[in-house]
């Protein structure tokens, strides 16, 4: 029987790829991979792990690349069991506790979308890891899972983005992510009222499924915020809250059931608004009238471009007559 080195030395003759330098050899790998921070699968023919099933050199040189182990994602199908889903998980986490040791020290993008299933035994494997996350991505379905995150205490220096959906959670809870220096993005459910963060360092902010009363404490705090994505899942507002002002902010994404019925034109004011998209759900178009008004209370004197939901009841030029000054209109649905 060929010995592993001998079957290594006669591919060598006929693979010309296998004479190159091992830097570039794992150059070549980086490229197999998606860009950073997306996550390759943990399995199969996209996995970094095909590399190391080859040939023997590519495998010693793929486990002493720390860069292609330092994307991290768990998935599941969700068209099966829930037992299936819990086996998945268990063996998905083995792998991943492996690819947290090869990634070493450097950065991590942690991803991982559970609906039905605890995901503690995967937390439990990532905490120690907290001061290497950069971008941390997870949606859990499970309520109690709010409470492990109130628990991760110390300090994430290299967090840059967090994209947070949180379940039913107890109404008091509080969950504090402090000393993240460099967290500048935040992707957020209902519940982002809920947490405390570094507010006033976002330069952008999704709120996703929110009331437009809980989301108005955060917009309050996060003054700094370049871009916003609102979703907005109930309409009310206090007809006494105060302006909020969002001096620096030049792209929303408004997202609303009713755009007459909501307040949010009336106390958000954003003077260096240029990028404007606006969806009214019930609707299905917005009137100009109503655009008229968002526009003027909100002082968006510098708009530019806007985008809106119209199944083509308004036509593109009585938009474009009636706003002049806005460079480009385009519309979604047509």
């Amino acid at each position: 029987m060929e010995s592993p080195s001998a079957s290594d030395e006669r591919r060598t003759k006929h693979s010309p790829v296998l004479t190159l330098p091992t830097e570039m050899v794992a150059e070549i790998f980086v490229h197999f991979l998606p860009v950073y921070p997306l996550c390759p699968p943990l399995v199969g023919l996209e996995s970094p792990a095909l590399l190391t099933q080859i040939c023997h050199p590519w495998r010693e040189i793929a486990l002493a690349t720390p860069v292609l182990w330092r994307a991290i994602s768990l998935s599941f199908d969700r068209n099966s069991s829930f037992e299936h889903q819990v086996s998945s998980f268990e063996h998905q986490v083995e792998i991943s506790d492996s690819w947290l040791g090869r990634s070493r020290s450097l950065p991590l993008s942690i991803r991982v979308d559970a609906p039905t299933i605890p995901i503690s035994p995967f937390f439990a494997r990532i905490i120690p890891h907290r001061q290497r996350w950069e971008y941390l991505h997870i949606r859990c379905g499970v309520a109690t899972f709010a409470l492990e995150l109130v628990a991760i205490g110390g300090p994430m220096p290299l967090l840059r983005c967090l994209d947070l959906s949180l379940a039913h959670a107890t109404p008091d809870l509080v969950v504090v992510f402090k000393d993240t220096p460099l967290l500048n993005t935040a992707l957020l459910n209902y519940y982002a009222a809920m947490l405390t963060l570094p507010w006033a360092q976002l330069t952008s902010l999704t709120l996703n499924t929110v009331s437009a009363y809980a989301c108005f404490p955060v917009l309050r705090s996060a003054c700094n915020l370049v871009h916003c994505d609102l979703f907005v899942a109930r309409n009310y507002v206090d007809s006494q809250a105060p302006s909020v002002t969002l001096p620096r902010l030049t792209s929303l994404v408004f997202n609303v059931p009713n755009i007459d019925n909501f307040g949010l034109g009336g106390v958000l004011i954003l003077p260096a608004l240029r990028d404007l998209t606006t969806v009214d759900r019930i609707r299905n178009f917005v009137p100009i009238p109503t655009l008229t008004a968002f526009i003027a209370r909100a002082g968006c004197t510098k708009l530019e471009e806007v985008c809106v939901a119209d199944t083509s009841v308004v036509s593109e030029e009585q938009y474009r007559a009636a706003f002049p000054s806005i460079r480009a209109f385009t519309f979604i649905g047509r």
